[in-house]
């Protein structure tokens, strides 16, 4: 997409996995993790692409560096560095001096990401791109519907449901709730927040500079934007995922032997 930008989020520790090593250096099919999402955001960059790195940032970063050597062409890839791990909105938000710095104009619209989302495909971001265009919106979250959803954000809609309990993928969404912060309704909501985002480039850095940490966490919550744009008057949107298993993150090694015999399906098929 001409004048994307596309952010990488690649710096948590992932204590989950229990391992003394990043969670996105873990080998899928024998790469590692963050080499899924550094591809996947290659192919849709049209402006450049930003991997924000942060636990063992010299080891994740020798492995991007790996990856991007002898490659010509394609979108620029920047590493950037959060010091501090203090949130999602945190760090996006160091990723403003890398776009700014671009040459040319600074991205039109920006594709969020997470390094832990192996199984996203290609074809599903392009389809994420075409709603946020279609519906005129400033931020376009893709979504699940989960049987379980228990320990991922609510997406709370204008409409939820309609009279067969189905939701309404044209209904506009008024905010996210993380797990932990939500109300024992909100909680009953089965539609979740994948993490992975369009925003439109004017905003996202303007709303980022206004976003404070008031959750449990004391930390700055990229989901604050959804709420900022609804404020303001701007349209979110969303995507359900047809296959909801595509846009789920690795947080555990149960999840990661799972996405590795998916992709390792996916190989044998082709």
């Amino acid at each position: 997409m001409d004048g994307l930008g596309v952010v990488v989020m690649a710096a948590g520790r992932g204590t989950r996995m229990r391992s003394e090593q990043a969670k996105v250096l873990h080998q899928i099919v024998g790469r590692p993790m963050i080499r899924y999402a550094l591809d996947v955001a290659r192919a849709v960059a049209g402006h450049s692409v930003a991997v924000v790195v942060g636990h063992q940032a010299a080891q994740v970063r020798a492995v991007l560096e790996s990856a991007l050597a002898g490659q010509s062409g394609g979108a620029a890839v920047h590493i950037v560095e959060q010091v501090q791990q203090l949130g999602t909105g945190h760090a996006v938000l160091q990723t403003r001096a890398v776009f700014a710095s671009s040459k040319g104009k600074a991205p039109a619209a920006y594709l969020i990401l997470n390094g832990d989302t192996p199984l996203l495909q290609e074809s599903t971001l392009r389809a994420l791109l075409q709603t946020h265009r279609a519906a005129g919106a400033t931020v376009t979250l893709l979504t699940a519907i989960l049987d379980n959803p228990g320990g991922y954000g609510r997406v709370v809609r204008r409409t939820a449901k309609g009279a067969s309990g189905a939701v309404h993928a044209s209904a506009d969404v008024v905010k996210i709730v993380e797990d932990r912060d939500a109300s024992p309704e909100e909680r009953a909501i089965r539609e979740i927040n994948v993490g992975t985002y369009v925003v439109d480039g004017p905003f996202l850095f303007a709303a980022l500079d206004k976003v404070q940490p008031h959750n449990a966490q004391g930390e700055y919550y990229l989901t604050d934007i959804v709420d900022m744009a609804v404020t303001q008057g701007h349209r979110v949107a969303a995507l359900p995922l047809t296959n909801p298993d595509e846009g789920l993150g690795v947080n555990t090694r149960l999840q990661l032997a799972e996405a590795e015999q998916v992709i390792r399906q996916q190989i044998r098929r082709r």
